[in-house]
């Protein structure tokens, strides 16, 4: 065969139809300079251009002619891993092809290889931190919900928190299953504590307290879940589906809120909801308030900042990371979800009437009215007063 002249191909450079055979083929594109870089070559080796259309990348010619880096990674993620990397020192003089076998030598190393950089384990990941920054808004606009604030100020009553709490079971019951599920996963591992944590059986208890024993069954069951709630538990299975490692960001948010303002609310509760003091013999009871008691753990601080540091060592990588800091906003998100649903369910009437309350519910409504509502009301029954002195008079 007569020798070939090298030349330096220009991109786009021309496809198979411009070669006269397979050995032209690797003198000229220093991709082949040491074999096809889909097969061995000591295992198949390649007769002519027939056998070579037979790979399904190079039906249309060089599939590396006008790619960027992002599609040949592409071409190269169903590449098997015995396929050899280019050596360099072995490719045509070209400065174009230079290039390029430093690209794919690359791609094949970090992505086909599984080594990308954005798969890689970080070393300090700073997830606690990464999250407690990605949140701040949203937990601001949580903070400003109008249930919020009621809850706060302890202008919430017994009907709103038993609706309040029977949301949280839904929520607390698909969120324990599901980490009892993937509780083997590396991330979920890390900060799994069912002993510590688990909130179910608190739930029931309370819930129990508030509707009776003879109602629990009716409050707890699946069907009666309200729309926030359904999408609440909706959004940590579709979390799992994308990645089981996403669930960190609903256990930090439940958990630690509970551990931290939950302890504050309690306080609240047993003030304006049981009507308890300071002074009294039952202020230390956690009878309605068990979701609180969080009966295993010694010395909350300590626990939380243990959590934390956890969560700083969870071996996730970036990419992970970030997903799970934007899963912390959508947890966020669904809560106050869950907030503005009792807001509106308690101006429409629609609460279910926890024990002893069910005759008090017209009472209650009123009393949530709005002070020029209520104002006008007073007006009508006063002036009916006065109508009806004036008729017995005449």
């Amino acid at each position: 065969m007569a020798e070939t002249t090298i030349k330096a191909p220009s991109f786009p450079h021309p496809g198979l139809d411009q070669l006269a055979d397979t050995e032209e083929l690797r003198s000229q594109c220093p991709a082949f300079a040491t074999g096809c870089p889909y097969a061995k070559v000591e295992s198949h080796v390649i007769s002519g251009f027939s056998d070579l259309s037979k790979c399904p990348a190079f039906k249309e010619g060089c599939p590396f002619s006008n790619k960027n880096k992002e599609e040949i990674r592409s071409l190269f993620s169903d590449m098997p891993k015995e396929h050899p990397n280019i050596n360099i020192q072995k490719s045509a003089e070209s400065p174009e092809g230079a290039i390029l076998v430093q690209m794919l030598n690359q791609i094949v190393s970090d992505s086909a290889m599984g080594q990308d950089l954005n798969s890689q384990i970080l070393e300090d990941p700073q997830l606690a931190a990464a999250m407690r920054e990605g949140t701040k808004a949203a937990h601001k606009a949580a903070e400003n919900s109008i249930f919020t604030k009621r809850f706060l100020k302890g202008d919430i009553n017994r009907d709103e928190y038993g609706c309040y709490i029977t949301s949280l079971y839904f929520v607390y019951n698909s969120m324990e299953s599901l980490l009892e599920k993937h509780k083997d996963n590396a991330a979920i591992k890390t900060i799994y504590f069912p002993v510590e944590l688990s909130r179910v059986n608190t739930l029931l208890q309370d819930l129990e307290f508030f509707y009776g024993k003879d109602k629990l069954a009716q409050v707890t069951d699946p069907s009666t879940m309200t729309p926030a709630v359904r999408e609440y538990v909706k959004a940590m299975e579709r979390a799992c589906e994308i990645n089981p490692a996403l669930l960190v960001a609903h256990s930090y948010t439940r958990y630690l809120g509970d551990l931290s303002g939950g302890q504050i609310l309690a306080k609240r509760l047993k003030k304006h909801i049981l009507n308890l003091s300071e002074g009294d013999g039952n202020w230390d009871s956690n009878d309605g308030l068990q979701f609180y008691n969080f009966s295993n753990i010694g010395n909350h601080n300590a626990f939380k900042e243990e959590y934390r540091e956890r969560l700083n060592k969870t071996p996730v990588d970036k990419n992970t990371r970030d997903l799970i800091v934007a899963e912390a906003i959508r947890s966020f998100e669904v809560n106050i979800g869950l907030f503005d649903e009792v807001q509106v369910l308690s101006e429409q009437n629609k609460l279910v009437p926890t024990a002893g309350n069910e005759k008090n519910t017209t009472s209650n409504t009123l009393l949530r009215l709005s002070p020029v509502i209520a104002l006008s009301v007073a007006a009508a029954a006063i002036g009916t007063a006065y109508y009806v002195r004036f008729y017995q008079r005449k």
